[in-house]
């Protein structure tokens, strides 16, 4: 059975502001300075043999979708949300398109905003997800906690030796109390947002436990797999006009809340969601001291420490500075302190207010 990779690259990630943004958001960008996160999505299921990769998107970002699906030689299509509705229609469109174009396969819905650094061992998790998908299971992959994160939500799994365990429950972020409860526990994974499962098993799901966002998209399957992928205005007004009276929900609360037949693979692989400035020191080599920047060359660091750099087209100095992230993005510069990295969003609401 053919494995189609479904990538969401949809967001537009302003927590990484001004780097990301609306017009240009992470997805397409080269933070690690190893290529953007998506083409690496894409680059590191080539071990799976896929012969097709979906990406869901917006519209005004389907030009760099396409221009990073080119970069890794896959072929592929791309379809466009006319407006964000969180992960469960977005999972059902992708089914959707998909089951005009197979008779079943295993869909494998992947974020395109992880950075994983063992893909070896990702790959190998992947496979054993793959296969238990076979058996009409829904997977999803768990990433063993390595802290008590109150930004995550997280995944219960029962007792169970297996590397593959039954899942008990899905919770929401939760206090820092409660986080490093289930620390102690041992049976809870951080929810990576990576699921595996048949597009037949997700569309019965679908009808089963979300029957009025499954008629809702009746219009979407009365038109051809060609009027799915185009923005022709007839195919574009009935997509619209779906998507703007859906409610926006994610899978986790629409589906796997409420599944039977679920199943979580804890993994260690290096995984970071780079969600915020404060993630991204997980994935860059610090110097000394614990200075950081994809472009060292660009960067002079004097009597400072553990502070992140990204510079653009200027050079950039920090002096005797501690636990800063400066950010250089076209004629927008960001200058933080560390801890202050959930307060971003403000910020960037201000700015669009402003415009």
């Amino acid at each position: 059975m053919n494995v189609i990779p479904v990538i969401l690259a949809g967001g537009s990630g302003t927590r990484l502001w001004p780097l990301s943004n609306e017009e240009k958001p992470k997805q397409f960008h080269n933070i690690t300075g190893e290529g953007t996160l998506l083409e690496l999505t894409i680059n590191r299921l080539k071990p799976l043999n896929p012969d097709f990769c979906l990406i869901v998107t917006a519209r005004m970002y389907e030009e760099m979708s396409y221009d990073e699906l080119k970069k890794t030689g896959l072929k592929g299509s791309i379809i466009s949300e006319p407006m964000p509705r969180n992960t469960a229609p977005a999972i059902l469109y992708a089914a959707t398109y998909l089951s005009k174009l197979y008779d079943d396969a295993i869909m494998l819905i992947l974020p395109a905003d992880h950075y994983i650094k063992k893909t070896d061992v990702f790959v190998t998790i992947l496979k054993k997800a793959i296969e238990h998908a076979h058996n009409n299971h829904l997977v999803t992959i768990g990433i063993t906690p390595t802290y008590p994160e109150t930004g995550y939500g997280y995944i219960k799994a029962y007792d169970d030796p297996s590397e593959v365990k039954p899942v008990e429950m899905f919770v929401e972020k939760p206090n820092l109390e409660t986080a490093k409860k289930y620390l102690r526990e041992g049976n809870y994974f951080w929810n990576s947002g990576i699921f595996v499962w048949k597009i037949s098993v997700i569309l019965e799901y679908y009808q089963k436990l979300m029957p009025k966002l499954y008629q809702s998209f009746q219009p979407l399957r009365d038109l051809t797999v060609e009027q799915l992928t185009q923005n022709d205005e007839l195919p574009w007004e009935i997509k619209r006009n779906v998507f703007s009276q859906i409610e926006a929900i994610s899978i986790d609360y629409g589906i796997m809340e409420k599944a039977d037949q679920r199943y979580v693979i804890p993994g260690e692989f290096g995984w970071a969601d780079l969600g915020s400035w404060a993630s991204i020191d997980d994935v860059l080599s610090p110097n000394t001291d614990m200075n950081r920047s994809p472009y060292p060359e660009k960067v002079i660091f004097h009597l400072s420490k553990n502070c992140t750099v990204f510079p653009d087209t200027k050079l950039i100095a920090v002096v005797g500075l501690h636990d800063v992230v400066v950010v250089d993005s076209g004629n927008e510069i960001l200058v933080m302190d560390k801890n202050a990295s959930q307060d971003l969003r403000e910020v960037v609401n201000r700015i669009k207010n402003n415009r």
